[in-house]
């Protein structure tokens, strides 16, 4: 599989905030998001044993990129990571649909889909062990508040967060994410790795 790099940290946003795990980050996306915090990086050919060599503790997120975009290394790394009795956490802008038998060795997984990318929401929404996380800012595949406050209500309050785009440790637009959490009942995430310039 093609992977950017592995690296053991502090989870710094979503429901996990705040734990440490090991986080595989994949190479490759299907999306070309203005200002993602996650630039264009080579990548080095792994085998699943060699990726595995690298976990330390038992919690593991698989990011990106886009992790579906290797979707038969994908779900074969995350039956390896299961059989082990590792907790599983994934991070995906919800354009690939995972089987249904590989979404439930997730612990959970986060989507965080992207203004004008195709994403079913209803679908993510109802699986119960799916987070959606919505990013609020300034660039044309963040969510402006208008717009989420016509779909949040068809969506579970307690699996949505809300976030701040940004990656200046001022995170500059949290309060207003921060209030429209509020108003809408739902989750508001940080990014705490932001704030302490850590990866």
């Amino acid at each position: 599989m093609r992977v950017s790099e592995i690296f053991y940290s502090i989870q710094g946003e979503g429901p996990a905030m705040g734990r440490p795990a090991t986080f595989i980050r994949l190479a490759g996306c299907n999306l070309s998001c203005r200002g993602c915090d996650t630039q264009a990086k080579g990548y080095e050919e792994m085998s699943i044993p060699d990726v595995i060599e690298f976990i330390k503790g038992k919690r593991v997120v698989i990011t990106g990129g886009e992790p579906t975009q290797q979707m038969d290394d994908l779900q074969a790394l995350i039956d390896r990571l299961h059989l082990q009795d590792i907790e599983i956490h994934l991070e995906s802008n919800g354009t690939g649909i995972l089987a249904d038998g590989t979404l439930k060795r997730l612990h959970f997984a986060v989507i965080s889909p992207k203004r004008g990318a195709p994403c079913d929401l209803q679908y993510w929404g109802s699986k119960g062990n799916v987070h959606l996380k919505f990013v609020l800012g300034p660039e044309a595949w963040c969510w402006p508040p208008a717009v989420l406050r016509s779909i949040l209500p068809d969506l579970p309050s307690e699996r949505v967060w809300l976030m701040p785009y940004g990656t200046d440790w001022a995170m500059r637009g949290a309060e207003v994410a921060w209030d429209l959490a509020l108003e809408l009942g739902v989750n508001y995430s940080d990014r705490l790795h932001v704030r302490i310039r850590r990866p």
